[in-house]
């Protein structure tokens, strides 16, 4: 082979090796911004049992002293153990995050799909009042936005989601991008949700159903905040989110409510009608018939 030759398949190994490379590179950066940024947190230390008090060592060498007069031991009460947080009962709450009711209406299945507003103006006054507290509580941190769509509402600090507010039945929950790990054998009992793809950047959630339970959740926020290195907004001002009560006639008619049908094999065509034909009796009309006949 020639020279010419030689030179152009090294420059088109040379274009093919570049190419590649620039694959390989575009394949790394999508990997890593699918990758969602979860914070590793420990909160919490496990509850330690008190350790026994040290014997004092007694040397050999020390000299004997005179036995004095028994002195009764002092007894220190025990530190109180923090008591377990009572859970309520709470029969209307399920793991379905659609939460939608079907109803059968003839040949029809009907089913009702809830905005996530339309689950908080139906929830019960303490829990809107919750809602209002945690929302407040996480606005409160310096450069969080939040959104609300359909499902959910979400906070974020940039570009990152930091926490998420959901309704699952009748209860309101808390996700955080924390990993849920971090909180084992503390007091927050949390669930792990990270095989969930539209909540696998905030895989830990947090059921709130007591007042208690939103003090822990404002715990969890400020530990993954002090993590973040996110401070407190000094100049922000509570609002008050409560949603009052609505039917769901009038959230259908805000597009809050969807009617859903399925399985249904019929149509129907609708029109206006001016006269109406009034409704005769049979009988009457036959004697009418009758009597016209005999004249």
């Amino acid at each position: 082979m020639d020279n010419k030759t030689t030179l152009l398949i090294l420059m088109i190994v040379l274009i093919a090796f570049i190419v590649l490379l620039a694959v390989l590179g575009i394949v790394f950066i999508v990997a890593l911004r699918k990758r969602a940024p979860v914070v590793k947190v420990v909160m919490a230390p496990q509850i330690m049992q008190d350790e026994e008090p040290k014997k004092a060592e007694v040397s050999q060498d020390a000299t004997p002293v005179m036995a004095a007069e028994p002195v009764p031991p002092v007894v220190t009460a025990p530190e109180p153990m923090p008591e377990p947080e009572r859970e309520p009962t709470d029969d209307d709450d399920d793991d379905d995050e659609e939460s939608v009711s079907f109803v059968t209406e003839g040949q029809e299945r009907v089913r009702y799909d809830r905005s996530l507003t339309a689950k908080l103006c139906q929830l019960k006054n303490e829990t809107k009042e919750w809602y209002s507290e945690l929302k407040n509580e996480i606005l409160s941190y310096e450069k969080v936005k939040d959104r609300m769509s359909w499902r959910r509402e979400t906070f974020r600090i940039g570009r990152m989601t930091v926490a998420r507010i959901i309704v699952r039945g009748k209860t309101l929950c808390l996700l955080t991008a924390v990993e849920p790990a971090g909180y084992t054998g503390t007091k927050f009992a949390v669930d792990d949700v990270s095989n969930v793809a539209a909540t696998a950047d905030t895989p830990t959630l947090y059921r709130i159903k007591s007042a208690r339970r939103l003090k822990y959740a404002k715990e969890m926020l400020a530990g993954m905040m002090k993590e973040l290195k996110a401070f407190k907004n000094s100049h922000y001002e509570a609002q008050d989110f409560f949603l009052p009560y609505e039917g769901d006639m009038a959230l259908m008619q805000r597009g809050l409510v969807k009617r859903v049908v399925t399985g249904s094999t019929r149509t129907f065509k609708i029109e206006e009608v001016d006269n109406i034909p009034e409704k005769t009796d049979p009988e009457l009309e036959a004697a009418a018939t009758e009597n016209s006949d005999n004249k």
